[in-house]
């Protein structure tokens, strides 16, 4: 009884011990389970974490960020560069939270023109809004891209704007420490603006008007007939007056401006020779410098408020024109715009000698522009 009572015993104590080797193993390859998934999660926690720190970092450095950056160009507050370059330096300088501050100076208080281009490629904390035809001096094919006779509407431009070729333009501006924010600063149509009845070229003989210091706008006047006088349109309204000049060639915009150059010139010859167009720029190297955060703002604070202009002066042209004709007698004719386009076409030779610009450029523009019209209507 004695021996069959033991053996129980050692049978119950083989039983448990079993049981006790199968929760082992069972817990075992638990832990094992779970060590696994603890060293799987520990490698996804560590990516985790990388991207973490890198955030981190790059919001440290975006908080520890800040550059004052002045921005001049030439215009009066009754134009709408002036109007579009004031909102954007205040948009700027909002939605950065004040780690970039833009401070506009207009009414060329501060260097504009070529020397405002020259800011850009020096790397001074400088924004700039000058005509594209500035930066031919460092990539000859700008001026090709705004040249005379080219564009018939905003579409055009800004689908030619948005293409591979001017990205590569841009890329070239680039490495000359040009950085480009936006092309859509664009207000209207440039057409010759006198006291004379204009209808061909020969009609321009002996005209003196008004030109920018850019030397594709002196010799795009030279081939519309007349004879250019640079000087910047602050000193204009007195050359006017006092018979230095003739007239300008300019916008609708420019003309109903401040000054009221209405009241000297009434007669607008619609050569719409030149998109009235400008480019934002900056130094590349100053817009690297800053950190991703705060460039993507100005990146689309640059766009927002190039796009709010160019469609808000499309949307008041016709307004001015009402209100100058009405109440000012001025008065618009057609032109005989393919006498004026074969006598701009030398403009385009001129280009490639002076600037080495790409010679098969133009007509390349000319092939987009007409596949985009029989595509757009």
């Amino acid at each position: 009884m004695k021996k069959f009572i033991a053996l129980l015993l050692a049978l119950a104590m083989v039983l448990v011990l079993a049981a006790c080797g199968s929760k082992e193993t069972t817990s075992n390859a638990g832990s094992g389970s779970t060590a696994s998934t603890s060293t799987s999660s520990g490698g996804s926690t560590a990516s985790s974490g990388s991207s973490t720190d890198t955030t981190a970092a790059d919001d440290a450095e975006a908080d520890a960020y800040h550059v004052d950056i002045i921005y001049s160009n030439v215009f009066n507050p009754a134009e709408w560069n002036y109007k579009a370059a004031e909102k954007f330096a205040e948009m700027v300088t909002e939605r950065t939270e004040g780690h970039i501050t833009v401070t506009y100076h207009g009414l060329n208080e501060l260097d504009c023109y070529a020397d405002s281009v020259v800011h850009a490629v020096n790397g001074d904390k400088w924004i700039g809004l000058e005509e594209p035809s500035l930066f031919a001096d460092y990539v000859g094919d700008c001026a090709v891209l705004v040249g005379p006779m080219l564009y018939n509407n905003d579409a055009e431009y800004n689908y030619v704007m948005d293409s591979d070729l001017v990205a590569d333009v841009k890329a070239r501006l680039a490495e000359e420490n040009i950085h480009i924010l936006d092309t859509h600063y664009s207000f209207g149509y440039r057409s010759v603006v006198t006291n004379k009845d204009i209808y061909t070229p020969a009609d321009l003989k002996g005209v003196k008007l008004r030109s920018t210091t850019a030397s594709l706008f002196i010799k795009t006047i030279e081939a519309l007939g007349a004879t250019p006088v640079p000087m910047s349109f602050t000193e204009c309204l007195s050359a006017i007056s006092s018979g230095v000049v003739d007239g300008f060639e300019g916008s609708t915009s420019t003309l109903a401006g401040a000054g009221a150059p209405y009241e000297l010139v009434k007669k607008v010859a619609l050569t719409n020779h030149f998109i009235a167009t400008r480019w934002l720029f900056m130094p590349e190297d100053l817009y690297q410098s800053i950190p991703t955060k705060w460039r993507d703002i100005l990146d689309q604070c640059a766009l927002e408020c190039g796009e709010w202009e160019q469609t808000s002066c499309a949307e008041d042209e016709q307004v001015q024109i009402d209100k100058m004709a009405k109440e000012n007698g001025v008065t618009w004719n057609e032109v005989d715009l393919d006498a004026f386009t074969a006598a701009c076409s030398p403009v385009y030779d001129w280009i490639v000698e002076e600037y080495g610009a790409n010679p098969e450029l133009h007509q390349q523009l000319v092939d987009m522009i007409s596949d985009f019209r029989a595509k757009n209507g």
